[in-house]
Formats: C-alpha cells, structure tokens, sequence
C-alpha cells in the first residue's frame, strides 16, 4: 500500500517539524543507511511525521547502527551536543554508554522493549558539562517488511524531582548527624506502639543502645506514664512538654533515676495524620539535685545557685550614680541606653520594701544582702535579691559599692507551691491515718482470735493501698469508677476465669469517694468469699453502674450461684462500714440485704461534688 505522505511531495512528512524538520531536510544523508528522505521507507516517515510534532524528547534510532533522527525538544534536552549529534550512530553518539547502547539495539530490533528510570547522564548545556537524570524508553518500531527496523527512544526528564530526593536525601542525612551528635537525647518513635526507629549517641548513653525496633512499652516496661503521654501526643496531634520528669535509668546505667526535660512533638504525613513521635530532651539530674541542695543553704547563696543569670552593679558613693551591665538592667526594665540615675533606680523598688531596709541600714564596711521587690513599668512585680560590698576605689578610699542582683521570683513562687504541696500532703496523711487507726479499731474489736485480726487487717490495708495507688498515679485528682473496681477485685480473680465482672459507663470519681468505695466493694468480695458467691467455684458476682436521670450514681453488687446464705449471728465492721460509714462518706443510700440466693447491695449516691477535681478525658484502649 502506498504511503499517502509520499505520494503528495516524498518530503512532506517533515513539514510542521520546525528547526529539526528544516535541519534533517539540509542535512546530507547520502554516507547514513538511510539516504535522502524522499526515499526513506514509509514506515519511517509516518513515525518521524509523529515525533516531529511531538513535545516531548523523542528521537529514532534507525538500522542495526542506529542513525539518529530526532525532535525540537530532544535536540534541546541534549544542549550543546545538538546538531551534531543529527545522523550519527548511537554507539558514537554516546561512546561511554556504548557497550549499553550495543546491548540495546540488538534487544529492540529483536522486537523487545526496555525502559530505564532515573538514569544519570552528562550532557553539555550552555557551555558545560551537567548532570540529568531521565527516564527512557526504547521500543521497536516495524519496517514495511513488518520486522522491527528501528528504535522509537522517549525521553522523560526527571532531573528536578531526583535532585529534590536527593536534596531531601542529603538534608535527612545531615540532619541524622546532627541529631546524632546532638548534646541532648533525640529518639524517633513510629506508629501506635510507639517503636524506636532512631535513636542518638546520647540517648544510648542514658537509656541503653538496644532500643531501636522494639516498641516503647517493652524496651521501657518500668515507666507507666509514658507510654500515656505518647498516646495522648499521637492520638490527639498535640505537643507535650516535660520539666525534671523522673525516669528509671536502665540497669547498666550507675545512676538509680535520671530527671529529664523533653518535648514530645508529632509527626505527621503530607495529609496532617500523626505517623509517628519526635522526642527531643536533656539530662538534668545535676542541675535537679543541684536545686534540691541549694534550698538547704542559706538565703543567698540559695538565691545565687537558684537563677541561673547574675546581674551586677556598682555605686559610686561621692556621686551616687548607679552602673548596671545587661542582666541587671533586664531584671529591673532599664532599657540598654536608658540613662540611670538614683531617682530611676530606687522609683523601681517597692515602697514599703525600701523602708524596712532603711530602718535596718547596716554600716559602710559590711556587707549588704537585700531581698526586695521592683515594679517594672509594665505593671509586672519582681523579687530580687541583691549582695554588695563596700571596696576601695583607685585612690584607695571605700567609695564604690560592688554587688550582684538575682532574680528570684521563680524562686518565690516555688516556694509558694511548696507551702501549699506541704499543706495538701498533711491533709492527705491526716486522712489516711485516720481511716488506718478505724480499719484497726474495728477489726480488733470484731476479731475472734489475734490471727484472724492480722490477716483482715492486713487485707483491708492492701485494699487501701490499691486504691492509694490508682489515685497517686492520676496525681490524687479522682479515679475512674471502672479502674475502682478493677482495684477492689483483683486479689478475688482467679488466673482461670474472672468471678466478679462489671460493667457501666465512664464515670470519675473524687478521691474520698473513690477510697469510701474501695473500701466497701473489698469487704463485701471479702464476705462473699467467705459465705458467698465467691466460696464456690460456680459462684460469680455482677456489679453495674448507671447514672440516674437526677444527676446520681446508681451502684448494684449481685451475688449468684453460691451457697444458701445463712443470716449472720453478729453485725462486724463490713456491715457497719456498709450500711453507716460508706452511706455518710458518700452522701448518699446504701441498701445491704442477705437473700437466700446471695447476697443483695445497692449504692446511691449524688455525682456532683463541689470538691471533685475535672475529670481527665478517658485513655483510649491499648
């Protein structure tokens, strides 16, 4: 079949192909295989009419020698090799990739294709030599015998993106070094079991080197926190911020406990989703002992070890002109080139402050240590300390006065917290002793023999304890009901099947009430593993809450498939401490009943505390 390009004008097929359609016209083809156009075989001349209003880089590869015929944009792509490369044969267009450039041709012309990503090559553009990486295919391209005559090469340039990646490679490099070599500990935790992807020198100082690819919660089993806090940060995409957080160090490490500052940011994907935990801190247990130890010395030098920034500042005594460097002129607001005068320096400091002092003036050879308060001009308030001495001046007169000034409102403030701290824990121990001294009076009296008053002594403390123990670690703010309970009833599981389940919805629970609770569901799986339901291996007990429309706690404990119950022959302290002391510690009802089938319990009592701390949101299930 004639080809209908050829038989309008032979050449027509390089019409529209621009400078290179106007170049392959000029150029002599007569020593190529190929010779003149006009006389190229049809085939040819349809596949180059199409790469020559191509756009993209496309070039043929004509003959077993591969003569190349190419585009605009492929004589562009190749820079200044262009037009020399027009007509010559592959292999010594390309002679550092010709034993490639062999291997390819014969693949092709035996009817294969090929394609390469990403490859590197070297081109001359604007006068010098430059790396680009491309992705190139090679596919036949039939004859008019229908055999493959020819390669069709497309070229795809994909040299930004690979110097992005590899920028982007480079800059994660540097940046693993230097998180590497960094001061602090610097850990990358992926995924919802948190597991150590990396970790640096530093951090394998503290916490051991054989972390990465284990999940937080089995490299560190001891800390119970923190698998929390890595939770909260991952689950809810926000930061987290700790100051002195106590930390057992691991075993080969000769320091029992490390105190650490850390940032716990999330990492998240191109979509905003928390893929993973990025934990920055350093080691300040020297400087947490440090501070523990200053506050045992005296005012000032407590003042000195406790800021970390000492101004100074002297006085000229004939003049009384002030001279303060930059810390002390930032702990008073005194800008850099303010002027400084005696009428400034005293405005700052509190009145009746600067009154107290005067009246207790000490004379001109002794030192003076001054605590006092200054009123910055923004209205912000600022406790100082300040430690000078009286020393000669250059003609050997005592006529300049020398010192140091700190700031200490930090300080102050924190011993503000302490004094209230100290106050909360008397409060706490008061409490505590005083349901200790009950438990103890009560089971003595209701005790039939020394050992039988031991041991339910002593289990009605480790039911305390457990309860101490669930609200220590929500900072004695309340527990969650269902945590209460879990509580009250471990020591009456069994390893083979769970006798008492419960069930309700989430509700929290001041700390007095918690403790009244805990108290009171030990004694009655104490009494039903005595004379209950928990005496047999059959016998289970259910306990559910609910909350009432009136806004109260609706509690119910049903024992089941246990002995007959027998009514008892005395009231102990169980019973007194359900129907009386459990109904006045919480405000409300209580309704013990002995049913033939087991024993009945029913709890109200109003949810609303004034005293009640907010609740924290529940943890999401592990």
């Amino acid at each position: 079949m004639a080809d209908p390009i050829a038989t309008v004008d032979p050449t027509a097929f390089l019409a529209g192909g621009g400078v290179a359609g106007a170049l392959i016209a000029r150029h002599d083809w007569e020593p190529t295989v190929l010779g003149a156009p006009k006389t190229w075989p049809a085939s040819l001349k349809t596949v180059m009419a199409m790469v020559l209003r191509c756009p993209e880089p496309m070039a043929v590869l004509w003959g077993p020698d591969g003569v190349m015929i190419y585009n605009n944009a492929y004589a562009a792509f190749i820079g200044d090799a262009h037009p020399g490369l027009l007509g010559s044969k592959v292999r010594e267009a390309f002679p550092r990739a010709a034993a490639f450039m062999d291997k390819m041709m014969r693949a092709v012309l035996s009817g294969e294709s090929l394609a390469i990503r990403d490859r590197e090559l070297t081109l001359a553009r604007r006068g010098r030599a430059e790396p680009v990486w491309m992705n190139i295919t090679y596919s036949p391209i039939l004859g008019d015998d229908a055999e493959p005559a020819g390669v069709l090469v497309l070229v795809t340039d994909t040299t930004q993106r690979v110097e992005a990646e590899l920028k982007a490679a480079a800059e994660t490099s540097r940046q693993r070094r230097m998180f590497t070599q960094a001061p602090g500990f610097i850990s990358i935790l992926w995924g919802p079991e948190h597991v150590f992807e990396f970790v640096n020198n530093t951090h394998r100082r503290l916490f051991g080197g054989t972390v990465e690819g284990k999940a937080f919660r089995k490299a560190f089993p001891l800390l119970r926190r923190l698998p929390k806090v890595l939770d909260q940060v991952y689950e809810t995409g926000e930061r987290y911020t700790a100051h002195a957080e106590r930390v057992m160090a691991p075993v080969d490490n000769p320091i029992n406990e490390l105190f650490v500052d850390f940032v716990l940011e999330p990492i998240t994907d191109d979509d905003g989703r928390v893929r993973g935990v990025f934990c920055e801190g350093f080691d300040v247990t020297n400087e947490v002992r440090a501070r523990k130890a200053a506050d045992e010395t005296q005012a000032r030098l407590s003042a000195a070890f406790d800021v970390a920034r000492l101004g100074s500042h002297e006085w000229d005594l004939a003049t009384m002109t002030p001279v303060m460097d930059a810390r002390a002129r930032e702990i008073f607001g005194f800008t850099s080139d303010e002027p400084l005068t005696l009428e400034s320096y005293i405005s700052r400091m509190d009145p009746d402050d600067l009154a107290r002092h005067a009246a207790v003036w000490p004379g001109p050879t002794q030192r003076r240590q001054l605590e006092y308060r200054i009123h910055l001009p923004s209205g912000a308030t600022r406790h100082v300390v300040s430690i000078s001495d009286v020393v000669p001046g250059p003609d050997g007169r005592l006529n300049r006065v020398v010192g140091v000034i700190a700031d200490v409102t930090e300080r102050k403030r924190a011993e503000e917290r302490q004094r209230l701290l100290i106050n909360e824990l008397n409060h706490r121990v008061k409490n505590t002793l005083a349901t200790v001294q009950s438990i103890a009076a009560h089971t003595l009296r209701a005790a039939r023999d020394a050992a039988s008053a031991r041991d339910a002594f002593e289990a009605r403390l480790m039911a305390l304890a457990a309860t101490h123990d669930l609200l220590t670690s929500e900072s004695w703010h309340g527990a969650w009901m269902a945590d209460v309970v879990d509580a009250a009833a471990a020591p009456f599981q069994s390893d083979r099947r769970r006798q008492i389940r419960h069930s309700g919805p989430a509700v929290w629970l001041a700390a007095q009430r918690a403790l009244a609770l805990s108290m009171a569901l030990h004694e009655l799986a104490t009494n039903a593993v005595k004379y209950g339901a928990l005496s047999l291996p059959a016998g289970h007990v259910a306990v559910r809450w609910r909350k009432t429309r009136d806004g109260d706690l609706a509690l119910s404990w049903t024992e089941q498939d246990g002995p007959p119950v027998q009514p008892p022959t005395h009231t102990g302290f169980g019973s007194r401490l359900l129907e009386r002391g459990l109904a006045r510690e919480l405000g409300g009802e209580v309704d013990f009943q002995l049913k033939p089938d087991g024993a009945r319990c029913e709890i109200r009592f109003p949810l609303e505390d004034p005293n009640q701390a907010s609740a924290p949101e529940p943890a999401a299930p592990i």
